[in-house]
């Protein structure tokens, strides 16, 4: 829920069985000795040092993991707040090693006036203790399987790759759902002699964020969550409400095309040439050295990577109508680089798989789901992040410990929710849905398209802004344009 926000960044640059019932509000460990800091690269203002946690919180005197984090000092160190931390999402959005390579500013612009700003590499990932078993979904195995055997293949597919990783990592793969990454920013709070976590996580952030503050309601400070996950709504909500967005935002895309010469495709009917594309692409998939030829599914894949805008660093439409003009003329590299099919790390799928599972009962299941969202999204279907989630998920050695359900929170301070209204990644029902389960929160609802209201609205930032510098909250049901 990260990675189609991450790429325009790169371009400017559990069940208690498993973790531990921890009461809300209480320690979990002893308090962590404090960060030892070093320069991340010569010259640097970022600093950098790894933080030891136990690898299961339910055994906080067992063995240990290492989380990575990063900091960019305040400028004004005499007047500031305190530290802001950062999650980018993910699943497995490894925001340390963004700051660390010089992007805090670009990120958070004028918030370093206030604020120490602070980010981690969630355990997994990046320069934390990492998992990398290989792709989520490998190339050459059926993704939307049109039959009994597909499905099968599917499925083996997705335990082969889990119990290599169970082989390769063992315990790590257990410990890697959203409650036990929360008890991991409590430590990195504390570790900061921080009384409060001010925070702000966008896509999969947001439910990092909703569940930290579930299990530590009286650490929360001023906490922004934005491009929302409801964890309540279930995975066949989740895919469905994501194709009705995708191909919303399919058509918008192709109405940009029409309107704006600088759009590759400009002049032609966008949706007919990516139909003949994909379709070409099916029967004989295009060639791209040193990666797997990329198919027609390889295509589709790509479409929850490049649709969800980022204006703030640049919108994607620009590259994807360029990569299907190029793949039109025989060069698919585009899609071989920014399809979740073949790209994404395992990382990925380990929390999916805890915290999101497919829930997929069969063949006959996952068929009726595949048309279900071929009514919806008669272009899109089921290229949605839901449906990478299910298929990768759909023979998980793992058992989910946190499966869907609703995450209340009551005794937290008063939480901003913001989402733009049209949203093809994290649905603005989201954050409907989450601001009925935060008791005091407060919802912004920006007038734009685009993954996050941060990354897309200027008028979202000025109210997170006046939030987290000032404490100023709108009211409790707004909009913005």
């Amino acid at each position: 829920m990260e990675k189609r926000w991450k790429q325009g960044l790169s371009a400017v640059l559990v069940a208690a069985g498993t973790i531990g019932v921890l009461v809300p509000g209480t320690a979990s460990a002893a308090e962590p000795a404090p960060i030892k800091w070093t320069a991340c690269r010569p010259g640097g203002i970022e600093q950098c040092g790894k933080l030891t946690v136990p690898l299961d919180w339910s055994k906080p005197t067992g063995a240990k993991t290492e989380i990575y984090v990063a900091r960019v000092p305040a400028n004004d160190q005499a007047r500031k707040l305190g530290s802001l931390t950062f999650n980018p999402g993910g699943p497995g959005g490894a925001g340390a090693s963004i700051f660390a390579a010089g992007l805090a500013d670009q990120v958070f612009p004028g918030y370093r006036e206030r604020y120490d700003l602070v980010s981690f590499d969630p355990r997994g990932t990046g320069s934390s203790t990492a998992l990398n078993c290989g792709p989520v979904l490998r190339p050459g195995v059926p993704v939307f399987p049109k039959n009994q055997a597909e499905y099968d293949a599917m499925v083996a597919s997705s335990r082969a790759t889990g119990e290599q990783c169970l082989k390769q990592h063992g315990d790590l793969m257990r410990n890697l759902d959203t409650r036990t990454v929360a008890r991991d920013m409590d430590a990195i709070r504390a570790a900061l002699g921080e009384d409060k976590l001010d925070f702000i996580g966008l896509s999969y952030g947001s439910y990092l964020g909703t569940t930290y503050a579930q299990l530590f309601p009286r650490r929360v400070g001023r906490m922004v969550l934005d491009g929302i996950v409801d964890h309540a709504q279930g995975s066949k909500r989740f895919m469905l409400d994501e194709a009705r967005e995708m191909e919303d935002t399919f058509d918008r895309f192709a109405a940009w095309c029409d309107k704006d010469a600088d759009c590759a495709l400009h002049g032609q009917d966008v949706g007919a040439v990516w139909d003949k594309l994909t379709a070409k692409a099916d029967k004989t998939p295009l060639p791209v050295p040193d990666h797997a030829p990329v198919t027609g599914d390889t295509m589709r894949l790509t479409l929850p990577t490049l649709l969800p805008r980022t204006d703030f660093f640049g919108d994607p439409w620009s590259a994807l109508a360029e990569g299907i003009a190029k793949a039109v003329k025989g060069d698919g590299s585009l899609f071989a680089s920014t399809s979740y099919l073949a790209n994404y790390e395992t990382a990925y799928a380990a929390v999916s798989c805890m915290d999101f599972p497919g829930e997929l009962k069969g063949y006959a299941d996952a068929k009726a789901r595949l048309a279900r969202a071929k009514a919806v999204a008669p272009r899109v279907g089921a290229a949605v992040e839901g449906w990478v989630m299910a298929a990768a998920c759909s023979g998980w050695p793992v058992k989910p410990s946190n499966p869907w359900q609703p995450t209340p929170v009551k005794d937290a301070p008063p939480i901003l929710i913001t989402s733009t209204t049209h949203d093809p990644a994290t649905p603005v029902s989201n954050a409907y849905g989450l601001a009925r389960q935060l008791r005091g929160s407060r919802l912004l609802v920006a007038d734009a398209v685009g993954h996050t209201a941060y990354l897309n609205a200027a008028c979202a930032r000025d109210v997170i802004g006046r939030f987290l510098l000032d404490g100023q909250l709108p009211p409790r049901r707004s909009t913005c344009s």
